[in-house]
């Protein structure tokens, strides 16, 4: 117990960036599935069995024997019975998901008191007081093609005596859905997902139930009217409700398209996006904050030291680095568990030592954090040392002659008439205080196998302590040979 208590103490010394990014994404992912559930019949279940997930968390981070033991298989089984019952409903959920990224922004909606809502109530009105069945589906600002199947292209314009035409008894798109977008009739004769909340339909049939489905997975109003009993009634994020006077439309769909279509200042979308379901929102935060706190809990930090090599061979400016030491610093690295190791290599560690203010003669670097480049989702526990030792000299350029040098000699009374080293002079780094050699000279060159002019590579030997500016090991020579002359 004591030591799940300093692991806790631990773990709130060693939070990352990518811990909050975790949380966030977990919340998103509940809060999501919150929407969803709290309008489906799955709500109660789902709650039972993270309430039971929940206890076995809790058992296994504290070794509750017995307890760990009796859910250790109930959870198992539970979830296979959920996934099995439950399996339309989750099929539907990611779907659910999938609208998050789809929906639209720019649509052209209907306005309250607008004379197309005119046209609309009293189309349902008239229906009504006839006993004709209806289905009208409002759009809001989620896209139903992927809800919903079937259908015939319209896009006419909303009146009265369309929509009565179109749900005419013997009309070929009485059975089916009007879908209103862009104020405008879309579509007619089209199929809905039909809900199998039956706590909410009650007694009604199938038209109720399609257009309590489609809000169950859009933010879409729906109206029905029933030719049973000739009432309207209307569903909004999966909830029906029955209109007991007919003057109850008009204010049911103003309500929906101010909320939904209203042109509200800044000040007030920004004061309804934070408290539109912020219990839910703050549940959902909790919630995850509780599961990343188990499982980070339950994972505990681990600890690796790794060597990373010093780079301190390269030079800046007109300054060499000659020797440093030590040639590797050992970095103490934390994470959480042991996995987040797996990936990890010495090339993903980096010191970048400042090397801008280093003199002639030996220097002293500070090594600190932040000269120490770890993946993101890491921490910086200890490093040794924290001094790097490097002597440094200073150069000055010096463009130097090359001269070519030759052994042997020519056969067949042949005459070297000329020799030329290409380059004929090189750039040259000479250490401050020393005076700059008057030639740079090469390896011999053998010439007694020539017979002819050539071109032939040669090496060229450097004083110590001097270096080319270029790096290079050897140069080409020209030899122009001759017959001799004949008298």
């Amino acid at each position: 117990m004591f030591n799940q208590i300093n692991n806790l103490v631990r773990l709130k010394e060693n939070l990352y960036l990518t811990d909050f990014l975790d949380i966030l994404i977990i919340a998103l992912l509940i809060y999501t599935l919150f929407l969803f559930l709290r309008n489906t019949r799955t709500l109660m279940a789902f709650l039972g069995l993270a309430f039971a997930v929940g206890l076995y968390l809790i058992a296994k981070s504290f070794n509750l024997y017995v307890t760990l033991m009796a859910l250790k298989y109930f959870v198992g089984v539970a979830v296979l019975i959920f996934v099995i019952i439950f399996q339309s409903e989750i099929r539907k959920y990611f779907e659910f998901l999938g609208l998050i990224g789809s929906r639209q922004i720019k649509v052209l909606p209907l306005t309250s008191r607008s004379p197309s809502t005119s046209e609309i109530i009293q189309a349902c009105v008239r229906m009504a007081q006839a006993k004709i069945g209806a289905l009208i589906v409002i759009q809001g600002k989620v896209g139903l093609d992927q809800f919903t199947d079937g259908g015939i292209m319209l896009d006419g314009a909303i009146s009265e005596e369309l929509l009565s035409s179109i749900f005419e008894p013997h009309s070929y798109g009485h059975d089916g859905a009007v879908l209103i977008n862009n104020n405008k009739v879309a579509k007619f004769a089209v199929h809905l997902p039909l809900s199998t909340n039956f706590k909410e339909i009650g007694k009604h049939g199938t038209r109720h139930s399609a257009a309590v489905g489609i809000t169950e997975v859009t933010d879409a109003f729906t109206i029905v009217v029933s030719e049973e009993n000739g009432k309207i009634s209307v569903t909004r994020d999966g909830k029906l409700k029955t209109l007991q006077e007919f003057t109850e439309l008009e204010k049911e769909l103003e309500k929906y398209t101010r909320s939904k279509f209203s042109k509200s200042t800044k000040e007030n979308r920004l004061a309804k996006i934070i408290r539109q379901d912020f219990m839910i929102r703050l549940g959902a935060l909790l919630i995850a904050g509780i599961i990343w706190f188990f499982a980070a809990f339950q994972t505990g930090i681990v600890e690796k030291t790794y060597k990373i090599p010093l780079n301190a061979s390269k030079t800046s400016g007109s300054l060499l680095i000659q020797e440093y030491s030590p040639k590797e610093v050992k970095v103490k690295i934390s994470a959480r568990g042991e996995d987040a190791f797996r990936e990890v290599s010495i090339n993903d560690f980096k010191i970048d030592l400042d090397y801008t203010t280093l003199q002639n003669g030996v220097n002293k670097l500070t090594v600190s954090k932040e000269i120490i480049t770890i993946p993101s989702n890491f921490s910086i526990v200890s490093f040794e040392p924290n001094i790097i030792l490097l002597t440094a000299q200073k150069y000055y350029l010096a463009e130097i002659p090359v001269s070519v040098k030759t052994v042997g000699v020519l056969k067949n009374r042949l005459v070297l008439k000329s020799i030329e080293a290409e380059p004929n002079k090189l750039r040259l780094w000479v250490p401050e205080g020393i005076e700059a050699p008057k030639e740079i000279t090469t390896e011999p060159l053998d010439i007694s196998d020539k017979t002819e002019s050539t071109v032939a590579p040669v090496k060229l030997v450097i004083p110590e302590g001097l270096r080319l500016e270029d790096d290079t090991t050897e140069i080409s020579v020209a030899l122009v040979i001759e017959q001799p002359s004949k008298r």
